[in-house]
């Protein structure tokens, strides 16, 4: 029976730790590209009653603040889903049309929670990454149009790296209106996105696609492994 020293039998114990901590990071990244997400956005409301009609006449129908007003943060869950939650800050204009109507300047509050499925870890870069998303919507809206109202929201948007870990996102969602009033366009609105993202514990990009597919987008970094430096 081979017998070992105690100093002998720390280092194995540890050769081993590392050896099975190196493959559960390796199993983790695989399957989980980000834990977290992070965003900051602008945000416009499209609620004149008639979305379909001059969806980008943006001076009349987009009711926004200049300043970015909406905070997200979205968690991972596996491969290409995850859960995300948005607070929306905005108000209506006096000069927009607001479901056929005009009204004086007023403020609308709103929270989303949504599912979302993102198409990027399907393909072979991370500079793209379109996704769709489903969930629950409420909205605080002024009381001469419809106070309180609940109702769920479908919508695509995409996400545009600059780098591993901030992309540029763009996202719209309907909300279909069925508290109090279930689907009529007096309740029924669009709401438009565009802001930045953080995202914690991001996967590095991979090498060989930066370096034959995207040279010219990196020939100012210098490269050791699979990071960037």
């Amino acid at each position: 029976m081979i017998s070992m020293k105690p100093k002998h039998t720390y280092i194995l114990l540890t050769l081993v730790f590392l050896l099975s901590f190196n493959s559960t990071s390796q199993e983790y990244i695989a399957d989980k590209p980000y834990q977290y997400q992070f965003g900051l956005y602008w945000n416009a409301i499209d609620d004149d009653g008639d979305p379909l009609n001059n969806l980008f006449n943006f001076r009349t129908r987009w009711n926004m603040i200049p300043l970015p007003t909406t905070l997200s943060f979205d968690y991972h869950m596996k491969g290409g889903f995850s859960l995300e939650a948005l607070a929306n800050f905005n108000r209506y204009l006096p000069s927009n049309n607001v479901n056929r109507g005009v009204f004086d300047k007023k403020f609308v509050f709103n929270m989303d929670i949504n599912a979302k499925y993102a198409f990027g870890q399907l393909m072979k870069q991370p500079f793209w990454d379109p996704f769709v998303f489903g969930g629950l919507s409420y909205t605080l809206r002024p009381p001469n149009i419809w106070r309180h109202m609940l109702s769920p929201n479908i919508g695509v948007g995409f996400n545009f790296f600059i780098r591993e870990d901030i992309a540029i996102q763009l996202r719209t969602a309907a909300k279909i209106g069925v508290v109090p009033e279930f689907f009529t366009h007096h309740s029924n609105y669009l709401h438009h996105h565009f802001g930045v993202i953080y995202v914690l514990n991001a996967m590095p990009w991979n090498q060989d696609f930066s370096k034959k597919r995207y040279n010219w987008l990196f020939k100012d970094y210098k490269w050791k492994g699979n990071n960037r430096q």
